[in-house]
């Protein structure tokens, strides 16, 4: 490895770590900590934060750059590492520390106050949250480019190259698309689900999921398993992935299908292993949300929600849910968790309404980014979007614009990511089916090594190295094209409704 190469990781490490610092910090908020703490909390992340970005910024880092641009005997890895780090380093010299420590210590209290007005149905008490937050994401949009749209800055932070005229491009091809499944299906019987209604306790399902991580390949040895209110992965360390999921007694598939999204997450982030000489840099990242969300939905619903995984799984769910699955037979447990109906909760969406729901926030938070709509205007503008998208009327704020902990992280721009990872899915599973002949029978007779496989050696192992559109292209050798999501809902729901 070149010198300066070397010496640039090493810096990079160093802020590495603080962010997994920040992490744990967070991790024990959303987990652990006692609700009397938060306002401390918020002052460490202000901390942690504050100094990974004097890390990040560090003036020998622009020096190592600028000379390292200047040789010509880097090869393909030290060149793509320097891509990176060039991108970040200008982003990060952008933004006042001031803006940074401010941004977590905000969307630090933000959260905390979010879970509160939730669970009291109380948008009131969030909305002066929501509307500091909004205005420091305006502020580092400005920071960062001033001469582009607030939306456009933002989302390219979570998908890199993303524009909201580029998204809409392909959101309204999608939409048309998930609005032709619906129709077909709205002209068939509705299949039967009432059982999975049945009652299985926390206790029931906590085995339940424990079981279904090691089915799934996650190292134990590597993260853990708990409990939150909003279900979510972080990566403490290259050897410390973990994973939370809630459980709903009257639903036992929220949490069981909250377990295998998360831990589709966790094996992305364990399998970003690009060597040992760029372990804990930038290099060794998920590229975007989007690409990160692929994994996930993947796993969830792709292979999760498919007669081939469930085959040889079956007698151990029924045995495991306490009666619930009594006298279901396996297709009719897989038609059920693949109903479609609109609801009012995206994380408990199917497959064919859940892009719906992510375009509804991203057409609200660009609303919101712009100043176009206003904080305490949210609810009204939710509720009218629901009944005219999704044709449901939006009782409470708690199941409404209260429901997704992102905007009181900060994370506008985040959304689009979800539908963007059903499209990369879809496609990375195609060019899977093609490259790997007999892989559903492989998935049916419980080996998953297989897909896993695949996904480490072509998408985990390139970490960073390529844009999103860049390892699309790589993969699959298209350019990302929403048409293989169309096919793959249309032949999943031909069968299950039989239209």
């Amino acid at each position: 490895m070149d010198e300066n190469i070397a010496r640039l990781a090493a810096l990079d490490k160093e802020r590495t770590l603080l962010s997994h610092i920040g992490a744990l910090l967070g991790w024990d908020q959303e987990t652990y900590m006692p609700r009397a703490a938060v306002d401390e909390r918020a002052e460490q992340l202000a901390l942690i934060e504050g100094l990974a970005h004097e890390k990040a910024v560090a003036p020998e880092i622009g020096k190592i750059l600028e000379e390292l641009e200047s040789q010509d005997s880097l090869d393909p890895l030290e060149k793509a590492y320097l891509r990176v780090c060039r991108r970040e380093y200008d982003k990060e010299t952008k933004l006042p520390s001031s803006l940074v420590t401010e941004m977590a210590r905000a969307t630090s209290l933000s959260q905390a106050a979010w879970a509160e007005a939730r669970k009291n149905d109380d948008f009131a008490s969030f909305a002066p949250h929501l509307e500091r937050v909004l205005e420091l994401n305006r502020q580092m949009a400005a920071a960062l480019d001033p001469s582009a749209k607030a939306y456009d800055v933002l989302l390219d932070l979570y998908e890199l190259g993303a524009t909201e005229a580029s998204i809409s491009s392909v959101f309204a091809v999608m939409k048309a698309d998930l609005l032709s499944v619906l129709d077909k299906i709205r002209g068939r019987p509705q299949v039967e689900d009432a059982f999975l209604r049945k009652k299985v306790s926390a206790a029931a399902q906590e085995k339940l999921n424990q079981r279904m991580i090691d089915v799934l390949g996650y190292d134990r040895e590597r993260g853990r398993l708990d409990l939150t209110a909003h279900p979510f992965t972080t990566s403490l360390g290259k050897d410390d992935v973990r994973i939370t999921t809630r459980f709903l007694e009257e639903y036992f598939p929220s949490g069981l299908f909250s377990t295998i999204h998360e831990s589709g997450h966790a094996l992305y982030e364990l399998g970003l292993d690009l060597g040992p000489a760029y372990a804990g840099t930038r290099l060794s990242e998920a590229i975007s949300t989007g690409i990160h969300e692929s994994q996930s939905r993947m796993w969830e619903n792709i292979i999760g929600r498919s007669k081939a995984f469930w085959k040889r799984l079956y007698p151990d769910l029924v045995s495991g849910t306490e009666g619930a699955l009594e006298g279901v037979g396996l297709d009719e447990f897989i038609r059920s968790i693949n109903k479609v109906e609109p609801s009012l909760i995206r994380t408990e969406a199917d497959e064919v309404t859940y892009g719906l729901h992510v375009i509804v926030r991203f057409e609200l938070e660009s609303e919101l980014v712009s100043g176009r709509l206003r904080v305490d205007d949210l609810p009204g503008a939710w509720d009218e979007a629901y009944k005219k998208l999704l044709g449901i009327k939006v009782p409470d704020d708690a199941r409404g614009c209260l429901q997704d902990i992102h905007w009181s992280m900060g994370a506008f721009g985040y959304f689009p990511s979800y539908a963007l990872g059903n499209l990369y899915a879809a496609q990375f599973w195609d060019a899977m089916k093609r490259d790997l002949p007999g892989l559903e029978k492989s998935i049916e007779e419980g080996d998953l090594s297989r897909p896993l496989g695949w996904l480490r050696k072509n998408i985990h192992s390139k970490g960073s190295a390529m844009s999103p559109a860049e390892l699309v292209k790589d993969v699959t050798g298209e350019t990302l094209d929403p048409k293989h999501f169309a096919a793959y809902l249309d032949g999943k729901y031909k069968t299950v409704y039989g239209y």
